[in-house]
């Protein structure tokens, strides 16, 4: 019996085996004249109509053959037919893209068009661009590929009127954070910094992106919360064959790797996984109350001894910089051919070191003598910091389909990051109470988003109707557990005999801190949308749209502040060491009432609740009034409430969700496509658009927190009375494609902003900032673009490209529509600016406006020859200097200065198959420092901050199966 049933096993696994080892033949059907994905289009082997399959709702077809010789036949009804001769073997699986023309398209002979799915090739990308009715820029698989960025931070900087502040945050046409959104797969995600409206675009690595995608104009469906440029990354989905990928590369940075005087806080076991593992755990309950030393209570003693003894930053080795990524994805067809199921899998983990020998953040005052042009210092600090960066993501898309009229996908997607920082500062103030401090700061933050995102996608109705719905919610924390801040008083002078003391002295602003800061936000974004397709009289297809989304944010943000003083007499130690004050020997006690002892401080401004719901509905139309000239137009509706709970800390003022926001706007959309030529290499275009759009303030910006930054020495205020900003767009392009991958477009566009808002400094305080609205500005620029393919040796296939883009921008704010308070008046911002001019300064009307680059630069050189397995990338980007922090009355304007970019990288593939590749990469070639300066009249810039990040070079391999 036994020998029966392992006879009857084998049988069953040689007659599954051999059911699986057929050839599968995979790919997606286009119409090549717009780019668009033709469902359901018939695909079958000539003369045996039994062997064939059908394209599914995205386009997407799976044919199973035996191996042999066959004529597959490519149909859909009013296009031409194609027909393609394959020889496949059992076991292989062959990607076949094929985009299909009606017979007015076809000039002589039917050519096979073969592409990559749609958006993921710079070829593919750029059909979708020529024939999308908003004005799109972005960037392919492909592309990145060719570059060799490692994430999504590092392509963005590429588009057209793009550009990246810290390799992080997204500026479009020059605009700041606040104008520029980032969605994921079209839904709303908080980012591990939830107060910028862009995602941190170093979480996404390159081998988890299909396509990024940036609609410079609004349309309806859209979100209505941006102007400059909204940023779709999109992830990769179905896919064609099984892929596995291993990726491990190591970095060299020159001023930081190996680094003898690198400094860091003092690790966690778990650090290298960007989890705090409980010991910057805060030691005492929140609601603890510390007695004073006058109780006499040994209680005190008790708490005090809770917290860690470690202040000060410690030595450390800085390795290099480490990255590792893994991939895996596959598509599994059922034998009933109505159920397709597909999945990704990837994991990327990345672990860096930045240390900064020659720190700089400083504040400089106007002299109140105007005759006088020279700033001068009110506090200047310098020193060194150290920095590790972990941070790691998870990806998991599954989809499945059903009868090739639905598809449901479900992804599941992480993100944990973990910021060790350690500052060791030497501080001279100048003005009020002048001293010599010298701080050590030790901060660590935890941030994580963790997201689901559900969604459907049904065709309905004889192909007329499809519908489309999503459903996202998102948790996202920033924790800083333990910020530990010593600033002590250097007195002495070692030349005439007195050598140096360091000692708390508060009246001069010597300290020693604590604090604990805990951020948790809950997101939830769904929408719906429905589109219904028909055919006018004159047989052009016109499309109307319509739907609902909503989207509610949750926040609860609580800060404890902790301040330790000496009891007894001051204690003057030799030596600059903050552990001293936490020795147990040095700590207060009942019996020598003397020593070091806690007090909590809890900042009732710091503690809020915060919500906030937007509900939206749309409805739009594209209508095609020619062959050539098509317009798109619609109208959103959004309605916004915000609701805010918390108090001052005197307790006075009280808000206990409370409508702090309340507004419904209707946002109309008009865009216009004109084509002048459109032929399969060659399609010309003019489009025009006007829309209205919003940006509103963040819960930090619309509140009354009093968040402080023990490692520059800087607080921000919140400002519940700011208001949400309205934008009025108008743009216009004209763009040329031609060949097969090379582009020409000039686009000119203007921008009225009605209460935008802008980070402005305190006179009294130059340390001191806070958000205003600033009564009007206007913005308007033109961006050129051009991409030329180089020389074309086909048999070796050799590519040649070049490419820049340049975005010029124009801004001018009105300072006499700019209130400001001062005391208990208000002033204009120009009478203020007159009021404390220099001899000769000229104060006009207007002004720049708040983080507005003039200019931006992007260009690139790339090479590649396919039969060597070779790439190569020169690649330039520079943003000219735009206004960081508006100063007020004597405090001087900061600008952010031009950062020049030049980066290189070359890769070679080997193997057989050309699996594996080897990459080097060189960034930061000009080794630009980031940089702040003050700026006033007739007078050399001085330090606002510096950070110098020296130049990194990394080398790469991965292996690829697929």
């Amino acid at each position: 019996m036994k020998t029966r049933l392992i006879g009857v096993a084998i049988l069953f696994i040689l007659g599954f085996t051999a059911v699986a080892q057929k050839a599968i033949i995979r790919g997606q059907i286009t119409d090549k004249s717009n780019g668009e994905t033709l469902p359901f289009a018939n695909i079958y082997v000539k003369d045996d109509v039994s062997k064939g399959t059908t394209s599914d709702l995205d386009g997407n077809f799976t044919l199973k053959l035996d191996a042999g010789t066959y004529t597959i036949v490519f149909s859909f009804t009013s296009f031409t037919s194609i027909e393609k001769e394959m020889t496949v073997e059992a076991g292989e699986t062959y990607v076949e893209n094929i985009a299909m023309g009606t017979s007015s398209d076809i000039l002589g002979e039917v050519k096979v068009v073969v592409e990559k799915k749609a958006s993921n090739t710079m070829a593919a990308f750029d059909r979708e661009k020529m024939k999308s009715t908003n004005m799109v820029d972005g960037t392919s698989s492909e592309q990145m590929k060719k570059t060799g960025d490692g994430d999504a931070g590092e392509v963005i900087k590429r588009v057209t009127g793009v550009s990246v502040e810290g390799g992080k945050y997204v500026y479009v046409r020059g605009l700041g954070d606040r104008y520029t959104k980032t969605i994921l797969n079209g839904m709303v995600i908080p980012g591990l910094d939830p107060d910028r409206n862009t995602i941190q675009m170093d979480i996404f690595p390159t081998n988890l992106i299909d396509n990024i995608t940036v609609y410079k104009t609004f349309t309806p469906e859209l979100p209505g919360d941006y102007t400059g440029g909204l940023v779709n990354i999109v992830t990769k989905d179905f896919p064609t064959q099984k892929t596995l990928s291993f990726k491990a590369g190591f970095g060299y940075n020159t001023i930081t790797t190996f680094n003898p005087d690198f400094i860091l806080y003092p690790k966690g076991n778990l650090d290298f996984l960007g989890i705090d593992d409980g010991t910057r755990k805060m030691p005492v309950s929140p609601t603890v109350n510390f007695p004073d030393p006058t109780e006499g209570k040994e209680y005190l003693t008790t708490l005090t001894k809770k917290f860690n003894q470690q202040m000060a930053v410690a030595p450390a080795t800085a390795m290099m910089n480490q990255s590792y990524s893994f991939g895996i994805g596959n598509q599994i067809n059922s034998e009933k051919k109505d159920l397709d199921y597909g999945y990704n899998f990837y994991v990327n983990y990345q672990n860096n070191y930045n240390y900064y020998d020659d720190v700089r953040y400083n504040a400089f005052r106007k002299d109140p003598d105007a005759s006088v042009y020279d700033l001068f210092p009110d506090r200047k600090s310098s020193g060194q910091m150290g920095q590790q960066n972990v941070i790691w993501s998870a990806l998991l898309g599954q989809s499945i389909k059903i009868n090739k009229r639905h598809k449901l996908s479900l992804n599941l997607f992480h993100t944990q990051n973990g910021q060790s920082t350690a500052a060791s500062l030497n501080e001279v103030n100048f003005e009020l109470n002048p001293a010599t401090l010298f701080k050590q700061s030790l901060q660590y933050t935890q941030r994580s988003v963790s997201n689901l995102n559900l969604s459907g996608k049904h065709t309905l109705k004889k192909n007329k109707w499809t519908a489309n719905w999503s459903i996202s919610p998102s948790y996202s924390t920033i924790s800083d557990p333990d910020i530990r801040s010593t600033i002590l008083e250097r007195e002495g002078n070692p030349e005439n005999n007195i050598p140096y003391t360091y000692g708390l002295n508060p009246s001069v602003g010597s300290e020693i801190r604590r604090i604990f800061r805990d951020l948790s936000e809950y997101n939830l974004n769904s929408k719906v949308d429905f589109e219904y397709a028909f055919k006018k009289k004159d047989s052009l297809e016109s499309k109307i749209k319509f739907g609902l989304s909503e989207v509610y944010k949750s926040r609860s943000y609580r800060i404890y502040d902790f301040i330790f003083d000496i009891e007894g007499n001051n204690v003057d130690i030799d030596q600059f060491d903050p552990n001293y004050f936490f020795q147990d020997e040095n700590i207060w006690t009942v019996e020598t009432d003397e020593g070091t002892y806690a007090s909590g401080e809890r900042e009732l401004a710091n503690t809020f609740d915060a919500r906030q719901a937007v509900f939206a509905a749309y409805v739009m139309n594209e209508l095609p009034v020619t062959e050539k000239f098509k317009a798109v137009y619609g109208v959103r509706a959004e309605k916004v409430i915000n609701k805010y709970s918390g108090e001052n800390n005197t307790g006075t003022v009280i808000f206990n969700d409370s409508t702090v926001l309340d507004e419904l706007n209707f946002l109309p959309a008009v865009n216009l496509v004109y084509a002048i030529k459109d032929s399969l290499f060659e399609t010309m275009n003019v489009r025009a658009s006007y829309a209205q759009t919003l940006a509103r303030p963040s819960f930090r910006e619309k509140s009354i927190a009093q968040i402080y930054d023990p490692l520059q020495g800087r607080r921000y205020n919140g400002n519940i009375d700011l208001l949400q900003t309205v934008i009025h767009n108008a743009d216009l392009r004209w763009e040329y494609f031609y060949g097969r991958t090379e582009v020409l477009s000039v686009s000119a566009f203007y921008k009225k902003f009605i209460n935008p808002i802008e980070i402005v400094s305190f006179e009294v305080a130059p340390n001191e900032v806070k958000p205003t609205n600033a009564g009007e500005a206007d913005v308007y620029g033109i961006e050129l673009e051009a991409r030329k393919r180089i020389g074309w040796v086909e048999k070796d296939y050799v590519k040649l490209y070049i490419g820049a883009n340049f975005t010029y921008v124009k801004s001018q704010i009105d300072m006499n529509k700019i209130l400001i308070d001062k005391g208990t008046d208000q002033y204009t911002e120009k009478e203020i600016r007159q009021a404390n001019a220099r001899e000769g300064e000229t104060i006009g009307d207007y002004r720049p406006m708040f983080g507005q680059s003039p200019y931006l630069v992007n260009a690139f050189i790339s090479f590649s020859q396919d039969s060597l397995g070779i790439d190569a990338n020169l690649s330039y980007n520079v943003q000219g200097k735009r206004l960081a922090v508006i100063g007020i009355g004597a405090i001087p304007d900061v600008y952010e200065q031009p950062f020049h970019s030049l980066n290189f990288k070359i890769s070679k593939k080997f193997g057989k198959n050309m699996q594996w590749k080897g990459s080097l990469t060189a960034q930061n070639i000009l080794n630009f420092a980031q940089r702040r300066w003050y700026e006033s009249y007739n007078t050399d810039p001085q330090v606002y901050d510096y950070l110098l990040q020296g130049r990194t070079i990394s080398a790469s391999i991965s292996y690829t199966l697929k």
